[in-house]
Protein backbone atom coordinates (compact mmCIF):
# COMPACT_ATOMS: atom_id res chain seq x y z
CA UNK A 1 0.00 0.00 0.00
CA UNK A 2 1.56 3.50 -1.15
CA UNK A 3 2.37 5.29 1.97
CA UNK A 4 -0.65 8.03 1.73
CA UNK A 5 0.06 10.68 2.75
CA UNK A 6 3.21 11.31 -0.02
CA UNK A 7 0.47 10.80 -2.49
CA UNK A 8 -1.63 13.62 -1.37
CA UNK A 9 -0.57 17.15 -2.38
CA UNK A 10 -0.81 19.96 0.14
CA UNK A 11 -4.02 21.51 0.58
CA UNK A 12 -2.54 25.09 1.09
CA UNK A 13 0.70 26.45 -0.47
CA UNK A 14 1.92 27.30 2.89
CA UNK A 15 2.10 23.96 4.39
CA UNK A 16 5.88 24.15 3.08
CA UNK A 17 6.92 26.38 5.20
CA UNK A 18 8.93 25.49 8.41
CA UNK A 19 9.46 28.96 9.39
CA UNK A 20 10.42 32.50 8.58
CA UNK A 21 13.92 34.18 7.95
CA UNK A 22 12.84 37.65 8.83
CA UNK A 23 9.96 38.28 11.55
CA UNK A 24 8.15 41.49 13.54
CA UNK A 25 6.88 40.58 16.84
CA UNK A 26 3.80 41.62 18.39
CA UNK A 27 5.29 44.27 20.49
CA UNK A 28 6.62 46.04 17.82
CA UNK A 29 5.70 49.29 15.55
CA UNK A 30 7.42 49.65 12.54
CA UNK A 31 6.96 53.00 10.01
CA UNK A 32 8.89 52.80 6.83
CA UNK A 33 9.67 50.61 3.64
CA UNK A 34 11.03 47.22 4.18
CA UNK A 35 12.04 45.28 0.93
CA UNK A 36 14.17 42.27 0.34
CA UNK A 37 13.79 38.72 -1.25
CA UNK A 38 12.44 36.74 2.12
CA UNK A 39 9.77 34.97 3.74
CA UNK A 40 8.27 37.74 6.52
CA UNK A 41 6.38 37.01 9.29
CA UNK A 42 4.20 40.34 10.93
CA UNK A 43 2.88 39.65 14.27
CA UNK A 44 2.86 43.46 15.37
CA UNK A 45 1.86 46.37 13.57
CA UNK A 46 3.21 48.08 10.22
CA UNK A 47 2.74 51.38 8.86
CA UNK A 48 4.30 51.64 5.13
CA UNK A 49 5.30 50.22 2.05
CA UNK A 50 6.42 46.39 1.72
CA UNK A 51 8.06 44.69 -1.39
CA UNK A 52 8.92 41.28 -0.87
CA UNK A 53 10.02 38.77 -3.25
CA UNK A 54 8.78 35.35 -0.89
CA UNK A 55 5.77 35.15 1.93
CA UNK A 56 4.48 38.21 3.92
CA UNK A 57 2.28 36.37 6.74
CA UNK A 58 -0.13 38.81 8.67
CA UNK A 59 -0.59 37.00 11.89
CA UNK A 60 -3.72 37.39 13.75
CA UNK A 61 -3.79 40.42 16.20
CA UNK A 62 -1.36 42.01 13.02
CA UNK A 63 -1.88 45.48 11.70
CA UNK A 64 -0.45 46.42 8.32
CA UNK A 65 -1.58 49.86 6.82
CA UNK A 66 0.28 50.79 3.20
CA UNK A 67 0.82 48.87 0.65
CA UNK A 68 2.35 45.33 -0.21
CA UNK A 69 3.89 43.79 -3.45
CA UNK A 70 4.93 40.22 -2.45
CA UNK A 71 5.12 36.93 -4.33
CA UNK A 72 2.21 35.32 -1.55
CA UNK A 73 0.17 36.52 1.18
CA UNK A 74 -1.58 35.14 3.71
CA UNK A 75 -3.79 37.47 6.21
CA UNK A 76 -5.17 36.28 9.55
CA UNK A 77 -5.07 40.08 11.07
CA UNK A 78 -6.06 43.65 9.67
CA UNK A 79 -4.80 44.72 6.21
CA UNK A 80 -5.86 48.43 5.03
CA UNK A 81 -4.03 49.71 1.76
CA UNK A 82 -3.22 47.99 -1.37
CA UNK A 83 -2.13 44.31 -2.39
CA UNK A 84 -0.24 43.19 -5.38
CA UNK A 85 0.99 39.44 -5.17
CA UNK A 86 2.40 37.53 -7.78
CA UNK A 87 1.27 34.60 -7.08
CA UNK A 88 -1.50 33.80 -4.35
CA UNK A 89 -3.55 36.01 -1.25
CA UNK A 90 -4.90 33.47 1.16
CA UNK A 91 -7.33 35.51 2.82
CA UNK A 92 -8.43 33.00 6.68
CA UNK A 93 -11.25 33.79 8.56
CA UNK A 94 -9.84 36.07 11.06
CA UNK A 95 -8.82 38.53 8.36
CA UNK A 96 -10.24 41.97 8.15
CA UNK A 97 -8.93 43.42 4.53
CA UNK A 98 -10.49 46.97 3.35
CA UNK A 99 -7.70 46.92 0.47
CA UNK A 100 -7.74 46.78 -3.40
CA UNK A 101 -5.58 43.24 -3.75
CA UNK A 102 -4.73 42.24 -7.18
CA UNK A 103 -3.46 38.44 -7.52
CA UNK A 104 -3.51 35.41 -9.60
CA UNK A 105 -5.49 33.00 -7.57
CA UNK A 106 -7.35 34.05 -4.49
CA UNK A 107 -8.67 32.70 -1.55
CA UNK A 108 -11.54 34.11 1.08
CA UNK A 109 -12.38 31.63 4.19
CA UNK A 110 -15.47 31.86 4.97
CA UNK A 111 -15.87 34.06 7.89
CA UNK A 112 -13.32 36.87 6.60
CA UNK A 113 -13.71 40.52 6.12
CA UNK A 114 -13.52 42.02 2.75
CA UNK A 115 -13.85 45.30 1.49
CA UNK A 116 -12.45 46.63 -1.66
CA UNK A 117 -11.75 45.30 -5.02
CA UNK A 118 -10.44 42.25 -6.00
CA UNK A 119 -8.59 41.82 -9.24
CA UNK A 120 -7.34 38.34 -10.32
CA UNK A 121 -4.69 38.08 -13.05
CA UNK A 122 -6.56 36.47 -16.66
CA UNK A 123 -3.77 33.62 -16.87
CA UNK A 124 -4.43 32.56 -13.38
CA UNK A 125 -8.02 33.56 -12.85
CA UNK A 126 -9.44 31.59 -9.97
CA UNK A 127 -11.36 32.92 -6.31
CA UNK A 128 -11.30 30.77 -4.42
CA UNK A 129 -13.69 30.42 -0.92
CA UNK A 130 -12.97 27.74 1.71
CA UNK A 131 -14.19 26.91 5.54
CA UNK A 132 -11.70 26.65 7.76
CA UNK A 133 -11.65 23.17 9.17
CA UNK A 134 -7.91 23.36 10.49
CA UNK A 135 -6.58 24.53 13.31
CA UNK A 136 -4.12 27.34 14.31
Amino acid sequence: MADRQNDTPQRRFTDEREGFASSIGRDVTVEGRISGTTDLEIWGNLEGEVEVEGLVWLRPGSRFAGGLSVTDLVVEGELRGTVRATRKVDMRATCHVIADVTASKVAAAEGSYIEGRITVAKQASEVIGYAERRGK
